[in-house]
């Protein structure tokens, strides 16, 4: 039962690093963990919102593209 009850934590500590990166996860308590950058240990930004930040950027670089050839 021990065992099970870890595991489930884990996934759960897991997947809220994951999601939100080492400086907001659990409301920042884990912000200690980055060094005076901002930065941890090769860790920007969560995955999760690098990806969203670079597909919106692709979004925006279409859209201006499309004005440009509606324009001409």
């Amino acid at each position: 039962m021990i065992g099970i009850l870890l595991v489930v934590l884990g996934v759960w500590v897991g997947m809220e690093v994951y999601t939100e990166g080492t400086a907001n996860a659990f409301g920042g308590r884990l912000a200690f963990l980055l060094d005076a950058s901002g930065h941890g240990a090769g860790e920007g930004d969560a995955p999760v919102r690098r990806v969203g930040t670079s597909v919106e950027r692709h979004h925006r670089e279409a859209d201006a593209r499309r004005e440009r050839m509606l324009a001409e």
